[in-house]
């Protein structure tokens, strides 16, 4: 039992941010429910904690007391590792030939769990956070002698923001500092390894940690439908943890209009990301595109919907003051062009503040 938890955590997974061979997911340190309803075209709006991690300058549209996430954990999960668990209670682990033909059988199915915590405090100019974050993920290549292409992650961290507004407020300049220490393991297993009698995937464990910047701007005009102009350059300096991968500087450029429609406060905005391609590979424009839209009723309930990459992304939250749940659900892409393998996956968060 305890081999087959050691193999569960190995398998269960999908690849957020680091890009093993074939499947290249952009890398990322942290993405919100709220952006990852909206197709991740946030720049404009980040008007929450969600602001450290997409644009500080977002900061100074908070009026006054933003808000206090005391725990708000969110768990994500892949639509292939719906089905693992039960697959793996029936296999004997100590088999090799058990062993290489359960994962035979998985060949190709990209897997992906996530699971993250970010108590934060924000307000008007400034907000910190405190991550603690956890990614499993897996692929399973060669059918006629599978590997496991393995990334494991936990991600602990702390980021401070700031911003300024300029020019009645129309003008918005912020900054992000971030520090993050990643413990993780990136290896491949063979069949024979798993079966092993002396199997510990531990024993590839390693752990790095490092600092970055965000520098984000934002201009707001003063007309009816409200649009708004984003520039943000994330992770200046790299968040470099060596072999257990790299987020790269990137400049994501973004705009939106943001007009309140009868009771309904809205937006719909676009986002293009990493426009200068400092992620290796990131050569797709439709890739790294993003739709978005929120609608914001009164008092409890906002739904959204978007366009991530191409895929259709979907999600809604309901506010009970110190209460608040939120769904999404979106679809990644793991092949090196838009539209060559996606991975449609679903993540909720309960958060408890006020």
């Amino acid at each position: 039992m305890v081999k087959k938890g050691i193999i569960l955590g190995i398998l269960v997974g999908g690849l957020l941010g680091m890009g093993m061979a074939d499947a290249e997911e952009l890398p990322n340190l942290y993405r919100g429910i709220r952006p990852l309803g909206m197709g991740g075209a946030f720049i404009t709006l980040s008007d929450d904690e969600n602001a450290m991690f997409y644009n500080p300058a977002g900061l100074n549209d908070v009026s006054g007391f933003g808000g206090v996430d005391i725990l708000n954990p969110v768990v994500e999960f892949s639509e292939n590792s719906n089905s693992l668990y039960q697959d793996l209670s029936d296999l004997d682990t100590d088999s090799e030939a058990a062993v290489a033909e359960f994962l035979s059988g998985m060949v190709g199915e990209h897997q992906h769990v996530r699971a993250s915590v970010l108590p934060n405090f924000f307000m008007h100019n400034f907000a910190i956070g405190a991550l603690g974050q956890a990614t499993l993920d897996m692929e399973i290549r060669n059918r006629a002698n599978p590997v496991v292409f393995t990334d494991i992650k936990l991600d602990t961290g702390l980021l401070l923001s700031g911003a300024l507004g300029f020019f009645d407020q129309r003008l918005q300049v912020g900054v992000t500092g971030k520090y993050v220490k990643r413990d993780g393991i990136v290896h491949v297993y063979t069949a024979p390894e798993i079966a092993g009698s002396d199997f510990d995937p531990l024993d590839q464990r390693v752990n790095k940690s490092d600092i970055a910047f965000d520098l984000g701007t934002k201009f707001n005009f003063k007309t009816p439908l409200k649009p708004s102009v984003a520039l943000v350059v994330s992770n200046i300096t790299d968040l470099d943890f060596k072999e257990l991968g790299k987020i790269p500087q990137q400049v994501n450029i973004g705009a939106s209009i943001n007009p309140d429609l009868w009771i309904l406060k809205t937006t719909f905005a676009v986002e293009i990301d990493d426009l200068t391609k400092n992620v290796e590979g990131d050569n797709d424009l439709y890739k790294r595109a993003h739709l978005g839209a929120e609608f914001r009723f009164p008092m409890i309930l906002a739904v959204r919907a978007g366009v991530n990459g191409g895929y259709l992304t979907a999600g809604a939250s309901v506010d009970f003051w110190i209460l608040s749940i939120s769904y999404a659900t979106y679809a990644e892409e793991v092949g090196a062009v838009s539209g060559q393998r996606s991975d449609r996956r679903h993540v909720a968060q309960v958060s408890l503040g006020f």
